[in-house]
């Protein structure tokens, strides 16, 4: 099922949580280190395996042994979320809440928070109504 549109295997999202930990560009003798602090006994090779499929995938860049993340954390859940809401509900954030909100339910607290996000996107999209 190939609906991501990155596709991240659990190994490649490994290397891109922990490029996010360490801010988002790092030495990659220094990424490979902190592998092993985490208790991964990868070799260099490994890591450079899964550098180079998130190279093609446009999620990283390498330069002068320094790896960069391409997208924040933000930047890529938002993107990771608009696709499965794209594919599961047709792009439908209305479909989207019903589906969430009828599993777990939502508290007033809850409720009050995306009625104000709504209201400041819907006033930032259609400036002044009249």
């Amino acid at each position: 099922m190939m609906f991501h549109k990155y596709n991240v295997a659990d190994a490649e999202y490994e290397v891109l949580q922990m490029l996010w930990r360490c801010g988002g560009e790092v030495r990659q003798t220094e990424l490979l280190k902190q592998f092993e602090m985490a208790g991964k006994a990868w070799k260099r090779q490994t890591l450079n395996t899964l550098l180079a499929r998130l190279e093609e995938k446009k999620l990283v860049e390498r330069e002068n042994r320094v790896v960069r993340a391409v997208l924040s954390q933000v930047e890529y859940n938002n993107l990771q979320m608009q696709e499965n809401i794209e594919h599961m509900y047709g792009g439908k954030l209305s479909s989207f809440i019903a589906a969430f909100t009828g599993q777990k339910g939502i508290s007033e607290e809850e409720a009050e928070e995306i009625r104000k996000l709504l209201e400041k996107k819907k006033g930032e999209q259609g400036g002044e109504d009249g």
